[in-house]
């Protein structure tokens, strides 16, 4: 098999905003050997972002965000707008300078009033690797629920969050019933039951 190779011949930036968009202009090795002709992809670039994921072991509940998405809102305006309104770990953008637990520790103080000192490490991986450079990094941390607030989030960053606490029992039936919507819920709640709660 040849070596896996790839070569970057442009990329523009058409936009740049909160986010940026490029358009990138590259071309790779085939398995069958040889390689591609050149052609371009547009691809989003949001930087790196940290998820949490809270749960006590003691009270056997885990803790889970839910807010109005902006990803979500065409979706929902065909159908409930409730769907809007999405389950998840704590998350959030990694700042310049910044490293994923300062930025964990951080987001869950931020989103659910929880004060943590240690992160344990999960996984990290890219949503959608097709069209955004993002990467996420999945950490937990053991918290006391007797410590969190029911709402939360910073107004200056226009959060509007309920904090969600749910029975392992609960968050495992709504896992197998597929009533998650959201990637990073289900690898940090897999992860949960099938690594750490067996």
């Amino acid at each position: 098999m040849p070596l896996k190779n790839f070569k970057i011949q442009t990329i523009k930036t058409p936009y740049s905003g909160f986010f940026k968009l490029n358009v990138v202009h590259f071309k790779h090795t085939l398995y069958t050997g040889g390689w591609t002709e050149t052609f371009s992809r547009e691809l989003f670039q949001r930087g790196e972002a940290v998820v949490v994921l809270l749960y006590d072991l003691a009270n056997e509940q885990v803790v889970l965000v839910e807010q109005c998405r902006a990803g979500a809102l065409l979706s929902a305006q065909a159908g409930s707008q409730s769907e809007a309104w999405l389950l998840e770990p704590v998350a959030g953008m990694i700042d310049v300078g910044e490293s994923p637990i300062e930025a964990g520790v951080r987001e869950a103080h931020e989103e659910t009033g929880a004060v943590i000192q240690e992160l344990e490490y999960v996984c990290q991986f890219y949503p959608s690797p097709g069209a955004c450079s993002e990467i996420l990094h999945l950490y937990a941390a053991e918290i006391s629920v007797d410590t969190i607030p029911e709402y939360a989030g910073l107004e200056s960053e226009h959060e509007d969050i309920k904090v969600v606490r749910l029975s392992f029992k609960k968050a495992k039936q709504m896992l197998l019933n597929a009533e998650f919507k959201v990637a990073a819920t289900y690898i940090a709640l897999q992860w949960l039951f099938f690594q750490k709660i067996p």
